[in-house]
C-alpha cells in the first residue's frame, strides 16, 4: 500500500499563501496553522469524482464496515465486482485543494497495482420483516488510518482496471474523527442516517417512491452499497465543506451515530454545524443537541429538514429503525420512531433551531424559488459589509425541500429576538433563514433551505439544473456567522477584527475568498472548480428532474409514510 508522508512542515510556506490562522478565545489552542489550512496546502487531484452513475446498480459496488473512524483504526472495506475482473480502490479526502476538491491519501492493493475481484450475492429478502439486511459480503481491502488522516470527509472510489467492465466506479463515503483532544473551534456532524434513510439497494430504502412494490422498509443496514447518489455528500453537504476549506477554517468533523455515542463532543467545540439533509436523528442526537446549546455551544443549520424524524439504532449501531409511525413496536414511548414533534410529549424542531420544515417542497417543473433579504435582516450585524439591502433577492436559493416559523408557534418556539434575515412568501411555501439566541447565549442560525449552501460554491449544482454561481455576498454573510459563531459571547455588532475579513472576502460586485491577510489577491473565485472532462457526470449527479419523487410526496400536512 502506498503511503504519503505528512510534510506538514515543508508546506507551512504554502499554507501562509492559501489561508491565515483564525483567532480563538484563550480556552482552544493557538497554533500557526490549524491542520485544515495545512491539509489544503498539499496537492490536490481531481481523480476522487465517480464518473459512473449510481442507479442502476454498477459493475462493482462496495461499502465500508465503519461510518467514521479515527486514526489507528482500520478502515474495512467490501468490494464486489464481476469475476475474472481486476480492480483498485482509491482513498481520497474531499476538501478543496486548490480548487481540485480531493486528496489521494491510500491505495489497495497499492496506487499502482490491481487485484483479482470477487462477485458476491445481495442478501435474500425479507419482505415480511420489512428489514434491509447486511449485504454480508467479507473484508476484501483493509486500510489503516494514519495519524496524518486529517479529520474530514473521505471517499473510497473502487474501479475495475481490466475486464469486460473496465472504468467502471462506484463510491463509499466515510468520516475520519479527529484525533482524542483536538479541540477544533468548529465541529461539523455529517448526516450519515440520511443517506442510508434514502438508500433503496437490497430492495427498499425508507420510502416508498424507491423500494420495491413501493413498500418501504422499517429498519436498513450500513452494511451495503449505495445507490442513491443524490443523498450523499455531493447533493447540498460537498459545497459547505469546500467553502469552508477553502477559507480555513479550523474544523473536525464526526458522523450522527459519534454525536449519538456521545453527546458531550458536541460541548468540546465552539459551534457545532449541520450540513444540507440531516433529516434522520435519535434520541440520543436530539438530547445531546438540545444539551449543548444549554450549554451555550453555538448552532449552525446549513440546510433544511433537520431532526425531522426520529430513528434508533440496532445490531450494534449498524442497523437504522425507522418505522415512521406509532405502529413501531417499540415499548418505550420516548424511542418510537416516528416524527419528533408527535412524540408524546412533542419535540417540536423550532425548540432547537427557530424554524421547522412544513412540507414545503420543490416540485419537477415548479419555477425556481428565490430568497429575499427583509428589512430586519439587512440591518442585522451579520449583514454588515455584505452587500446585501432590504429587497435583495438571491435566486434559487430557496429549494429542494425548506423550513418556515410556523404560523401557530409552539410555546417552546418562541424565540424573543428572532430576527428572519431571509424570507420567501407565497408558493409552495413560505421559507426563513433566521438568527436567534438561547438563554444561555448561545446562538443559532437556520438557514431553512437545502439549497442554502450552492451559494457558497457551485460544484455539481448547474447539472442539478442552478444557474446561479456562488454568491460573494452570502459567502460573505456566511463569514459573518462563523466568525460570530467561533466567540463565547454574543457581541453588539460586527466587531472590527469580522470587519475587516468582510473587506478583504468581498461584496457584491468585488472578487470573492480571494485572500485572507497576508495575502496577495487571486483572480480566482471560489465557484471555479470545473471538474477534468473525464469526470463530466460530477459524481453522477443529475437535472433535478430525473430525482423528483426522491423525498415523496410533499404539498400540504406532511406524510408519515413518504413525507420530508
Amino acid at each position: 500500500m502506498r503511503r504519503f508522508p505528512p510534510a506538514v512542515f515543508a508546506v507551512a510556506c504554502v499554507a501562509a499563501y492559501l489561508v491565515a490562522p483564525l483567532a480563538h478565545t484563550s480556552d482552544f489552542p493557538t497554533r500557526p496553522f490549524n491542520p485544515v489550512q495545512l491539509e489544503n496546502a498539499l496537492p490536490g487531484t481531481g481523480d476522487w469524482q465517480v464518473a459512473s452513475p449510481s442507479q442502476p446498480r454498477t459493475p462493482i459496488e462496495l461499502y465500508t464496515g465503519k461510518t467514521s473512524v479515527t486514526p489507528g483504526d482500520a478502515v474495512e472495506l467490501h468490494v464486489s465486482a464481476p469475476a475474472g475482473s481486476r480492480y483498485r480502490v482509491s482513498v481520497y479526502r474531499i476538501g478543496w485543494y486548490g480548487g481540485s476538491g480531493g486528496r489521494l491519501i491510500d491505495c489497495s492493493p497499492d496506487c499502482a497495482g490491481d487485484k483479482l475481484g470477487r462477485s458476491f450475492p445481495a442478501p435474500p429478502a425479507d419482505p415480511a420483516n420489512r428489514i434491509i439486511r447486511a449485504a454480508g459480503w467479507p473484508v476484501t481491502d483493509r486500510l489503516t488510518v494514519g495519524s496524518s488522516w486529517s479529520s474530514g470527509y473521505y471517499v473510497a472510489r473502487a474501479v475495475i482496471t481490466q475486464g469486460q467492465s473496465a472504468g467502471s466506479d462506484a463510491a463509499a463515503y466515510f468520516v475520519v474523527r479527529a484525533h482524542a483532544g483536538n479541540r477544533s473551534a468548529l465541529l461539523v456532524q455529517v448526516p450519515v442516517n440520511t443517506w442510508q434513510a434514502y438508500n433503496p439497494w437490497g430492495g427498499a430504502s425508507l420510502y416508498n417512491f424507491n423500494s420495491d412494490g413501493d413498500r418501504p422498509a422499517t429498519a436498513v443496514s450500513f452494511d451495503r452499497p449505495s445507490t442513491f447518489l443524490w443523498q450523499t455528500p455531493l447533493g447540498w453537504e460537498v459545497q459547505l465543506v469546500r467553502f469552508l476549506e477553502r477559507a480555513g477554517y479550523d474544523v473536525t468533523y464526526q458522523a450522527d451515530n459519534d454525536t449519538d455515542t456521545d453527546p458531550t463532543s458536541l460541548t468540546a467545540h465552539r459551534a457545532v454545524i449541520v450540513p444540507g439533509h440531516s433529516e434522520y436523528w435519535t434520541k440520543g442526537m436530539r438530547d445531546a443537541f438540545d444539551a449543548a446549546l444549554a450549554a451555550g455551544t453555538n448552532l449552525a443549520f446549513f440546510g433544511a429538514n433537520n431532526g425531522y424524524w426520529q430513528v434508533r439504532y440496532a445490531d450494534g449501531g449498524r442497523t437504522l429503525v425507522g418505522w415512521k409511525s406509532p405502529d413501531d413496536p417499540e415499548p418505550d414511548p420516548a424511542l418510537k420512531t416516528m416524527l419528533f414533534r408527535e412524540l408524546q410529549p412533542p419535540r417540536f424542531e423550532c425548540e432547537l433551531e427557530g424554524v421547522q420544515h412544513q412540507g414545503a417542497f420543490r416540485h419537477p417543473g415548479d419555477p425556481p424559488v428565490d430568497y429575499v433579504v427583509t428589512s430586519a435582516g439587512a440591518g442585522d450585524p451579520w449583514l454588515a459589509g455584505t452587500g446585501l439591502t432590504a429587497g435583495t433577492t438571491l435566486p434559487d436559493l430557496v429549494g429542494r425541500e425548506w423550513d418556515s416559523i410556523p404560523a401557530a408557534l409552539p410555546a417552546g418556539c418562541v424565540k424573543p429576538g428572532l430576527v428572519v434575515l431571509l424570507h420567501h412568501e407565497g408558493a409552495p411555501g413560505n421559507a426563513d433563514a433566521v438568527r436567534w439566541t438561547a438563554a444561555s447565549g448561545a446562538r443559532v442560525f437556520a438557514a431553512g433551505s437545502l439549497q442554502f449552501s450552492w451559494a457558497l460554491d457551485d460544484y455539481g449544482t448547474r447539472n442539478a439544473g442552478h444557474s446561479q454561481g456562488a454568491d460573494p455576498r452570502v459567502q460573505a454573510l456566511v463569514a459573518n456567522v462563523l466568525l460570530d459563531l467561533q466567540r463565547p459571547q454574543a457581541p453588539a455588532a460586527v466587531t472590527p477584527e469580522a470587519a475587516a475579513l468582510m473587506a478583504l472576502i468581498g461584496t457584491a460586485g468585488l472578487t470573492p475568498v480571494t485572500r485572507l491577510p497576508g495575502q496577495q489577491p487571486r483572480a480566482s473565485t471560489l465557484s471555479g472548480l470545473r471538474p477534468a472532462r473525464r469526470h463530466a457526470p460530477e459524481s453522477g449527479l443529475r437535472p433535478a428532474r430525473r430525482h423528483a419523487p426522491e423525498s415523496g410526496p410533499r404539498r400540504g400536512k406532511p406524510l408519515r409514510r413518504n413525507g420530508a
